[in-house]
């Protein structure tokens, strides 16, 4: 998604803090010159490579917002893994799927060495809030990996947790 690439950098720098702390730290980024609205029902997306490294995110991130309260679907449980799996069969799930936005997790690149030196290498998240309707960028969060998360059972739900904080104390959270 080349819309992300100009972000980037300013956000490998943010992190640099995020990779020191013991729980994740978030940072916000909403898109330029928008207003993001309150968001009650979503599709989660893991964008891994690895179906069981989707799963775990995507789950994590549902369970964590629906005991918050709001709607979630898993993006594997509306574009299966045994139908075509291509951009355009994800975003017709998504207009399909009723939810209000969709929540994009992917792992921001270790390799770069701006990461490694800010961060030990540490995994580091970025989070888009994409508008379903509009098809746009609403915001994007940054999540650095915690120390304390050493399974991915772990650094799931902290991720989870912490998208759905940064959600609630930004107001991009509607009440149900």
């Amino acid at each position: 998604m080349s819309v992300f690439k100009p972000l980037v950098g300013s956000l490998v720098l943010a992190m640099g803090v995020a990779g020191c702390a013991s729980s994740p730290s978030v940072d916000r980024y909403p898109a330029a010159h928008t207003d993001v609205p309150a968001y009650d029902g979503f599709l989660a997306y893991g964008a891994f490579k690895d179906l069981s490294v989707e799963g775990r995110f995507e789950k994590a991130l549902c369970a964590r917002l629906m005991q918050a309260g709001h709607a979630c679907t898993p993006m594997l449980a509306v574009a299966t893994p045994t139908s075509p799996q291509d951009s355009a069969s994800r975003q017709r799930a998504m207009q399909a799927s009723g939810a209000q936005a969709a929540l994009i997790v992917e792992l921001l690149d270790p390799e770069t060495t701006s990461r490694r030196l800010l961060a030990d290498g540490r995994p580091a998240y970025r989070v888009s809030v994409i508008d379903i309707d509009s098809q746009a960028l609403a915001a994007q969060l940054v999540i650095g990996d915690s120390k304390q998360a050493h399974t991915l059972k772990a650094r799931a739900k902290a991720v989870a947790e912490a998208t759905t904080g940064a959600l609630a104390d930004a107001g991009w959270l509607a009440p149900r």
